[in-house]
This record gives C-alpha cells, structure tokens and sequence, in this order.
C-alpha cells in the first residue's frame, strides 16, 4: 500500500515540476514578447517511463522532453532572400533620389533657365556689339552658368563620396557581422556539447544572420553542432565555423571603394549578388554615368565657345583669348627647393599635334610634369627656366613664359603660354596656358623641383570665366580686327550653338540636358517603384513567419491558466496522498 502511495506521490512531484517548467517557458516568452529577434519557444511534454505491476507497466507521469523556438527554415530563407532585395533596391533608390534632386530644374535656378539666359545673352550682345550693359550682363551669366554647373558637379560628387562612405562601411559591417557569427557558432557549439538547443543563442544567431542578409547575398547551411556556415555567391566563404573571413576595402584611382576578399586581394564585387551593397555599387555606376553625361556636356559647352571665341577680336583689338576656363589639380613633387602651394587652371583641353601625330593632352587625362631648370628669381623669365613633359611619352612641349608679382611672394602667378610649332614631336594649339598662382608665402620654384599635372576630366566641377573677361571689352565677337567695333559675326556663331548638335554629334544642349534629366528620373522612379514591391513582399512574409514564430499574449495567457490549472491539480493530488498516508500511519 505504502509502495502504491510512494509511487503516486512522485507522480504527482513530476507533473509539479513539469507544469512548473511549462509556466516557466510561458513566462520567458510573455517577458520577449517585444523582442524582435525572440522565437516562440515551447516545452514539449512527454511521459515518463513506466514501471511494471500485475496489471502491466504502470504510468509514472509526466516530463517536458526538449524545449524548441517555432522556427520555419524554408520560410526564414524566403525572409532572408527578399530582405536580401529590399536592401539593394532601398539603397539604390535612395542613392538615385539625391541624384535626382541635384537635377531639380524647376525655376530660374534650374540649369535649363541658366543656358537659356546664357544664350538670349549671347543673342543680345550680337544685336548690340558695343553695348556696355551687354557684355555686362554676357559676363554675370556666364558666371552664373558657370557656378551652376559647378554646383551640381560637387553636389554629384557629394553623393558619390557618400555612397562610396557607405559602401567602406559597409564592408566593416559585414566583417563585425562575420566576427559575431564566428563567435556565436563557437558559443552554440560548447553550450549543446551536453544535448538540448541553446535557444536563445540560436535566435541571437539568426538575428545575425538576417542583418548580414540585408547587406550582401550569402548562401548558409547548418552542421550538425549547430554552427553556420556562411558564403558569398560564387562560393567564397565568410564563415566557417568559427573561423571568419574578412572582406577589404579598398579605393581606385578615383576614390571609389570596392570590395575584395581575403589577403590575395580577389575583387568580388560581382559576387555581392544583391542585399545593400549590391544596391550602392549599382547607385555609384549611374552616379558616374551622370557625371560623365554631365561633364561631356560641359566640356562640349567650352570647347566650342571658346573654339568660336578664340578666333575672335574684343574692343582692344586682342584675339586669341578663351571664354571658359578649367581649373584642374597641381601636385608637388618630392624634394622641391620651394614650399609654395600651387593651383592653376588650363584655358583650353583640345591641345593636338597636327598630321594626326599624337603626344596626348590633358583632356584625355594624360600626366605632365612642369620640370624647373632654372631658378625662378624675377618677374620675366625664359624658355630655358622649365620644361613641361609628357609622363607617358617622355615629350618635351614647346612654351613660352612669364611671371608677374616678385618671384618667391605670397600670391605669385606664373603663366606658362604654349605657342604653334612646326615640330610635330611637340606640337601644341595656339593660346593653350597654364596659369600657376602662389596661394601662400614661399619661396619661388627652384632648380630641379618638379610639378605633376593631371586633369581629372570634372568639366562641370572645374569651369569657371576667363579671369581676363572680368573686363567686358575683352570679350571678342569680331571675327575681323578691322572692323572692331560694330562686327558681330563670333557673337552670332556662338549664339547658334544652342540650335547646332554639337553634344556627341546627335543632340544640341537642350536635348541632351533633358534626355538626362529624364534619365535620372526615369531610373530613380523604376528603382522607387522596385523598393516598394520589395517592401510589400517582405512585409507579407514577416506576417507569415511572425504567425508561426511570434508571441502572441492571448495565446500565452490561455496556455498559462492552463498550466497553472494543472499544476493546482497536482499540488492537489499531493495533499490528498499525504492524508491517505497520514490515515495509514494512524492505522498502525
């Protein structure tokens, strides 16, 4: 009898301890139920094993067996994978949306309103040639054109650093992901050495997992331990393990960021397959091509003005000057005598030999090196004080020079002017110079100091006004110096190129400009209209694994009045066992 009541009462402490545990659970998932990471976990009850009698093996109760998060992995892929999309589509909309609002041309400070002030300009000074107020008013919206162009230059220049921000963090962020995951895995693996599922790890994992989805598209499997492993598209690995495998960064010739794996230095950009990065990369592309569309149009816009205007006379009767300028980059070579920084400008980037000889020009991005030979000690100096060289071809160009201001002053200038040549082997257009201003106290160039050119083909960034034109008279629209003034022929040449295509050959400005600006828009829409898609995609499958995987309160709540339910009921079991015990013990 007291072998019977012995055997009750442990049934009735496992069926305590099991309910409790369940409680336990319940709580622990009402406590996470704001967590967005946390899986619902349940406790799953089994019975204990049974002992033998005459009447067959007998029940002894109740246990909780294992305790699991409700986790779908075929649906979590599907989340992974779309999550995966909605990163590239949102970074590239967003990247293509500052694009777009640096081609915002509504009003007069649109570019579109600036080239048509600019030609009607140009209009009114071929009606009036001699018009003081004319070339005035030529002059202010040239240069309005001018830092409008420039504007936009540095703004799209702007976003693509930010873009190229992003993307450097981009890789930091997946390589700290890495590292968690690796660390994680290792967690995972010595925690469940002993048997049961390290839940709350495993979601801390996943959690990982689908943050490092959003930023590249890897491809995962699960080992038996527990621990993922991680890989780009293509096969490289990011995480094995514990072990991780980091990703570089590093930067072009042009400061743009791309990606590469592993110490042999493997670019991989093509392999970031979607996820924010991919979204970046692609972002950044039509960034460029925008620039590039941009800067051949600028580029366009001051070669053939100054092309027409440097064949032209002003009031003074001088020719030979351009209209727009570029300023362009100057960086000091090792070792110089002199410590005075130096900016400069280039007046015209169409410099070609002639007979089709090529010694290359600065518009094609070629390198020169300014080589001093001779101390620059006074304001006049010679032909033999320097020489300008072609880095590629080892080309000697054929100038001339002067310097103004005292040689060695803060401010200095020194103009190198190129001159027509009949040495094919140095040939150089008529009127081409560089102009080189002392920014700061120092002393002039010096025997054997060396100065590297290199145009890095931002037209729309570099175009400024011929500083000589801040004197009206010195705009030419005469194409004969004996009928200066009254000859407007340049003024009228130069207005009918709004009509002319001249923008590679197919489109006039106008039509070039707004097949752009249409292009960026119709590219920010599509990407827009991609990322809202994506998002509703996403959205559905999150409410799908949120059904599965998510807490729901009333349901916890339920399951906790019946536990507790069933945990007074076996308290209850055990005070009835202890009065039969009780009456056994009288009896004796």
């Amino acid at each position: 009898m007291s072998v019977g009541l012995s055997n009750a009462l442990n049934t009735a402490r496992v069926g305590m301890m099991a309910n409790m545990t369940s409680i336990d659970i319940i709580g622990h998932n009402i406590a996470n139920a704001n967590n967005p990471d946390y899986r619902r976990q349940v406790g799953y009850l089994e019975t204990t094993n049974p002992i033998p009698s005459n009447l067959g093996p007998r029940g002894t109760g109740v246990q909780v067996s294992r305790i699991e998060s409700l986790y779908d992995r075929f649906l979590f892929r599907q989340v992974n994978y779309e999550s995966s999309n909605q990163g590239m589509w949102e970074s590239l909309a967003g990247g293509l949306d500052s694009v777009e609002r640096v081609f915002n041309d509504l009003g007069d400070n649109g570019l579109s309103a600036q080239m048509a002030e600019f030609w009607g300009a140009w209009e009114d000074l071929a009606n009036q040639p001699e018009g003081g107020i004319e070339r005035a008013t030529l002059t202010g919206k040239s240069r309005v054109l001018a830092a409008t162009f420039n504007s936009m230059g540095d703004d799209l220049n702007f976003q693509r650093q930010i873009l190229n921000d992003y993307f450097d963090k981009g890789i930091a962020d997946i390589n700290q992901l890495g590292d968690s995951l690796g660390a994680m895995n290792l967690a995972i693996m010595e925690s469940e050495v002993n048997g049961g599922l390290n839940n709350d790890l495993r979601d801390k994992q996943l959690a990982l997992l689908s943050d490092l989805s959003e930023l590249v598209d890897i491809d995962y499997n699960e080992d038996n331990t527990g621990q993922l492993n991680i890989m780009l598209q293509g096969g490289k690995p990011l995480v094995l393990g514990s072990e991780v495998f980091h990703l570089q960064s590093r930067s072009d010739d042009y400061g743009d960021f791309h990606a590469y794996f592993g110490s042999e230095g493997i670019a991989i950009d093509d392999l970031l397959g979607s996820g924010k990065m991919k979204g970046w990369i692609d972002a950044r592309d039509e960034l460029m091509q925008v620039q590039d569309d941009l800067n051949r149009m600028s580029s366009s816009l001051i070669f053939e003005i100054n092309q027409a205007h440097f064949q032209g006379y002003n009031l003074d009767g001088e020719t030979a000057l351009t209209f727009f300028d570029h300023r362009i980059g100057l960086a000091e070579g090792q070792d110089n005598s002199g410590d005075a920084t130096i900016s400069f400008y280039v007046d015209s980037t169409n410099a070609e030999a002639p007979e089709g000889i090529a010694w290359g020009t600065l518009a094609n991005a070629d390198d020169f090196e300014i080589r001093f030979t001779g101390d620059i000690v006074d304001g006049s100096t010679t032909t033999n004080d320097f020489v300008v060289v072609n880095i590629t071809t080892g080309v000697e160009l054929d100038a001339a020079s002067y310097s103004v201001v005292d040689a060695g002053a803060a401010d200095d200038k020194l103009i190198i002017r190129f001159n027509d040549t009949t040495d094919p082997a140095s040939a150089s257009d008529k009127g081409y110079h560089l102009e080189l201003d002392f920014s700061s106290t120092g002393n002039a160039p010096k025997t054997g100091d060396t100065f590297s050119l290199s145009f890095t083909g931002n037209a729309a960034r570099t175009m400024v006004l011929n500083q000589e034109l801040d004197n009206p008279d010195k705009i030419a629209i005469s194409d004969n110096y004996f009928e200066v003034p009254g000859n407007n022929k340049i003024a009228l040449e130069i207005a009918q190129l709004q009509h002319q295509q001249v923008v590679n050959g197919r489109f006039t400005y106008s039509e070039f400009y707004t097949s752009l600006v249409s292009r960026v828009g119709s590219a920010s829409y599509t990407a827009q209209s991609r990322q809202s898609q994506s998002k509703m995609v996403l959205e559905q499958l999150n409410i799908r694994e949120e059904s599965v995987s998510g807490v729901s309160i009333d349901e916890e709540m339920i399951n906790l009045i019946k536990f507790q339910q069933s945990y007074q009921a076996t308290a209850r079991m055990v005070t009835t066992i202890d009065e039969l015990m009780q009456i056994l013990n009288d009896m004796i």
